[in-house]
């Protein structure tokens, strides 16, 4: 495929792309004229969270429970270090998996600098691009004893030269979609056990709404590839499982719940390799989220008492919102769960 073809091919992902970012940051500078305050609102709104969820960790320890445990993929930064960090606070056990532990490690005395709070935050070593680093991850996890009540699939990679993970598949979508797949299934018995009703967070985003359907046969081969493309088709399949998982859950009268949250558009390391960050650490730093408030989201998915129950669900600003029309299809829906557990090897299992 010549250059110009190729670059004709995937320009309506650019163009369409290119307007969910563009509306995004408008409405962030939107939100900030109408809104002067929204920082310390957020932060505000964040607090109460927190605070009903450790007066609920304090009532439970009362009754000599222990406390409430939560996995943070890539809890060592960003919108990871920051949930992480008000998990932390409110009373939850929280393991950062991340592939670094001198940076998990780092991360971990960064929180209990912050807090005050002293060992509830530990580092284990999970690399979401190895199926071999997730069986190893779930088994060490396993052995802790600890149970499970919280999974928040925080990693993800944007907008990457092609590279494909260590089984085989472009790394984007074997991060973003396979990695927490398998991981999620390896640990959905835990979840299933929680007394508290187990919660999952995925994260999502806008990007999935260019995507009309996962290119399947072009997962394992660079021929067609798309930088910002395949991060659609990932993005999609986070709220494809999200959709998938629910209703297999319902079928199987667990009450674990599972959500997808859409940070926004955020000053992260998630644009390493792409030349909007230079916008982001330059004169345009005020239309870009902070990592703080791009967690909350996910912190509210985590902690909101009147959220148990909710299920299925993709959020916005802790708004319900509709997600693309692809990702609602079923037949879509269990074609992607059937080609993630013949990939993986892991299906649904309580």
């Amino acid at each position: 495929m010549s250059g110009l073809t190729k670059k004709t091919k995937y320009l309506p992902y650019f163009i369409a792309l290119g307007v969910v970012g563009v509306t995004e940051l408008g409405l962030n500078v939107w939100q900030r004229r109408k809104q002067p305050d929204i920082e310390a609102q957020s932060k505000k709104r964040l607090q109460s969270w927190i605070d009903q969820a450790k007066a609920t960790a304090a009532a439970s320890a009362e009754s000599g429970a222990s406390p409430r445990v939560a996995i943070v993929t890539g809890g060592n930064a960003g919108l990871g270090l920051h949930t992480s960090k008000a998990l932390v606070e409110a009373g939850y056990r929280v393991i950062i998996a991340c592939r670094s532990v001198k940076k998990g490690a780092e991360a971990v005395k960064a929180i209990e600098e912050q807090t005050g709070i002293k060992g509830m935050a530990s580092v284990m070593a999970l690399d979401l691009s190895s199926f071999e680093s997730i069986n190893a991850f779930s088994v060490e996890f396993k052995l802790l004893g600890l149970g499970l009540d919280l999974l928040v699939n925080n990693a993800g990679l944007m907008d990457i030269p092609f590279t494909l993970t260590a089984d085989g598949f472009e790394s984007q979508f074997g991060v973003n979609h396979l990695g927490h797949y398998k991981l999620t299934l390896a640990l959905l018995p835990l979840l299933h056990n929680s007394k508290q009703g187990g919660r999952i967070v995925v994260l999502s985003s806008a990007a999935m709404y260019p995507s009309q359907g996962i290119p399947y046969l072009q997962l394992r081969s660079k021929p067609g590839y798309s930088r910002l493309g395949s991060y659609s088709h990932s993005k999609l399949a986070n709220m494809l499982f999200v959709k998938a998982l629910k209703r297999r859950l319902v079928a199987a009268g667990s009450n674990v719940t599972v959500n997808a949250a859409h940070p926004g558009t955020c000053r992260t390391d998630l644009f390493a390799t792409n030349q909007i960050t230079n916008l982001a650490k330059g004169p345009a730093k005020g239309m870009f989220r902070s990592p703080e408030e791009g967690a909350m989201s996910t912190i509210y998915l985590a902690l909101a008492p009147e959220l148990e129950g909710v299920s299925g669900e993709y959020f916005f600003d802790q708004c319900v919102r509709m997600p693309s029309s692809v990702a609602l299809d079923e037949e879509q829906q269990d074609i992607l769960w059937a080609k993630s557990a013949e990939y993986t090897g892991v299906d649904f299992k309580l």
